[in-house]
């Protein structure tokens, strides 16, 4: 016997056999999914942010509900009707939780690189922020959009210039902008399209050692700028 080879014991066996017993559920769970997705359509059932699970390597880091919550509010709560197209750009979390409240609203897209949230059909568009004007429908949705929430993967300016490039070709006049990324982006939040700072802190299900803020070019009853 080689005593150099290593083994487990009996509790980590234990562990790593439980995690490999979940994500099997979870991935069964996704593809149950899929194949109900015409279904779930034509008779709206409520899902959650547990068919999807975090891909660290996507930087997916889920907010948790309460958050989704609040972002998905300030949407439905700043737009007057189906006929107000809603953006949720690179922000699931938040488009999940809009859907839940409201799955009449046809007009809320979801823009993300992750395919499998191409469970939502014709509300979901294949996007990369690397690219951030070439993607499907591009021409067709060109300045129709009245609110965005949007929240870029990384935390550096390229990536928060190249999402707001996107959010410039989308928006109608007037319309309102969330943006939910960190501290330190926060005056490039406000160079690059007039955000300012809120008093609202985006919470994340397992924690950030990055500090999150929101950022956003209005405010409502809720949602207050710093120092007003």
């Amino acid at each position: 016997m080689d005593s150099d080879t290593p083994s487990l014991s009996a509790d980590t066996l234990a562990a790593l056999q439980s995690f490999l017993q979940e994500k099997q559920e979870l991935d069964d769970q996704f593809a149950k999914l899929q194949e109900n997705a015409e279904d779930m359509f034509n008779e709206w059932k409520k899902i959650t942010m547990d068919y999807f699970q975090e891909d660290w390597q996507l930087s997916q880091f889920w907010y948790d509900d309460t958050t989704a919550d609040f972002l998905a509010a300030r949407a439905l709560e700043n737009t007057s009707s189906d006929d107000d197209y809603i953006a949720f750009i690179s922000s699931p979390t938040a488009y999940v939780a809009f859907r839940n409240m409201a799955p009449e609203r046809s007009n809320a897209f979801i823009f993300e690189f992750d395919q499998r949230f191409d469970v939502f059909k014709d509300q979901y568009v294949l996007y990369n922020f690397n690219k951030p004007l070439d993607f499907a429908r591009a021409s067709e949705l060109k300045g129709k959009f009245k609110f965005f929430v949007a929240d870029p993967p990384f935390l550096n300016k390229e990536c928060l210039s190249q999402t707001i490039e996107t959010v410039r070709f989308l928006a109608a006049d007037d319309a309102k902008i969330m943006i939910n990324t960190g501290a330190v982006m926060e005056d490039v939040a406000k160079d690059l399209v007039g955000a300012r700072i809120t008093g609202f802190n985006p919470a994340h299900r397992g924690g950030l050692s990055n500090e999150f803020r929101c950022y956003s070019t209005f405010e409502d009853e809720k949602l207050k700028w710093l120092g007003h």
